[in-house]
């Protein structure tokens, strides 16, 4: 779903699908190429891959694979060198910088909308994908923020189970009851993990407090504002005033796996996979808790399929968007673990009883989540400029204020920089 920008000159893996070998695309009508990022969820991918090979043998498909940290790298490499794939991995995250480069859909949606089934699709993922009533891409999985919570250890403290009417100040207190010191003072179990390295949680609380990134022509940075301080405060005071989130550096580095914390805030459904895999790990969800301006805040983001606009085969690029984004392949990606987009799938008895099991959580957490910037430089800005800065504020101590007048001044920076460019 999220996977931070890598910037070193890039290995690139060809991989040849089973669709077709070296003389059956001689002998092709259509040759379509898919760029696609290598993680664990890889030969499910190629098994579908395989299954849309018998389906359409009059398109070749090459697969290129690039390592997951590479990806990003890869698919803006080769767009600005006019080189794009006919196919490739993008998202609403990644759209902002790709939107110059990527076809409009629209118009084949309109022609198989019966087939697509757009009704199918959670509304909440349907508004994701659709850019100004326009379509650019076509979603397999998601992400959406949510409390995760260990049942185990709030049962151990006789603490009643997070509910959707939670508050941040439910959260808060809960953390220091289900914090807990062994006979020489150090920490056995922590009310909560603290996501550090990117923008997953302090984002989300920044949001849940009123503020944001940017204001809303995307011309200037936020984090400074008094919402915005709110939400960064409650973030550092995790550790420093409630003290039942570790410091870096302490804690369990398998962080909610390791069956030592009570509560995951913002946690990714890109996880749900290896906490099923630990059978003494007892696990659910629930919808974040409101922040003090009433917003959950957290982020919805789509892990998609687009096409170039320099495609030659458009039509054969489309068969296999559209099949990426089936019922079939949806089922595929929920049966390997990731939440399903599409409701059919979700109705399924398998995917009931795969934890988490309220999976009603999921759709509370939907309708409430809120998209990432629109901004084509936002992953930069964000990872490079502002990160160092947060990262700072909770390794260091850095005070809330002097860290978030920072980062502004960074990203401040770098925007009008932009702008003398003829940037956005």
């Amino acid at each position: 779903m999220r996977t931070r920008p890598s910037w070193p000159a890039l290995l690139f893996v060809t991989l040849l699908s089973s669709v077709g070998c070296r003389q059956a695309r001689q002998d092709s009508r259509h040759h379509v190429v898919f760029l696609y990022p290598i993680e664990d969820d890889r030969p499910m991918v190629e098994g579908l891959i395989r299954q849309f090979g018998a389906l359409h043998p009059d398109i070749d498909l090459e697969v290129r694979a690039v390592p997951g940290n590479q990806y990003q790298a890869k698919i803006k490499t080769l767009v600005a060198a006019g080189e794009p794939p006919d196919v490739f991995v993008c998202g609403d995250v990644t759209f902002p910088y790709l939107r110059p480069f990527v076809a409009d859909l629209s118009d084949l949606c309109l022609r198989d909308a019966k087939e697509i089934d757009f009704a199918d699709y959670y509304p909440a993922v349907s508004r994701a994908f659709t850019v100004g009533r326009r379509v650019y891409f076509l979603p397999q999985s998601f992400n959406v923020s949510l409390l995760y919570y260990n049942k185990k250890l709030f049962r151990q403290s006789n603490e009643p189970l997070p509910s959707a009417n939670w508050t941040w100040a439910d959260y808060a207190d809960a953390g220091r009851r289900l914090t807990k010191r062994g006979s020489d003072g150090r920490v056995v179990t922590w009310g909560s993990t603290i996501t550090t390295g990117w923008w997953g949680e302090w984002l989300t609380l920044v949001h849940g407090a009123g503020g944001d990134f940017f204001n809303k022509s995307v011309t200037v940075c936020t984090l400074d504002t008094p919402q915005a301080l709110t939400g960064l405060t409650f973030y550092r005071d995790k550790i420093y005033r409630n003290g039942f989130a570790p410091a870096p550096g302490e804690g369990a580095s398998t962080g909610f796996r390791s069956n030592t914390f009570a509560m995951e805030f913002g946690g990714h459904t890109g996880n749900w996979k290896s906490y099923r895999q630990i059978p003494d790990l007892d696990w659910d969800i629930e919808a974040l808790p409101k922040g003090p301006a009433g917003r959950r805040g957290g982020e919805l983001s789509l892990s998609a399929m687009g096409i170039s606009k320099k495609s030659r085969e458009r039509e054969a690029a489309w068969q296999f968007v559209k099949f990426m984004s089936g019922k079939v392949a949806i089922e595929a990606f929920a049966r390997f673990g990731y939440p399903a987009v599409r409701r059919s799938v979700a109705a399924m008895p398998f995917y009931a009883l795969q934890p988490p099991l309220n999976k009603p959580a999921l759709e509370v957490a939907m309708e409430s989540a809120e998209p990432d910037p629109d901004a084509p430089d936002f992953m930069e800005i964000a990872l490079d400029l502002v990160q160092p800065e947060i990262d700072e504020m909770l390794s260091e101590g850095l005070q809330t204020q002097a860290a978030a007048r920072r980062a502004t001044r960074s990203a401040d920076a770098f925007l009008k920089t932009q702008v003398s460019r003829g940037g956005p």
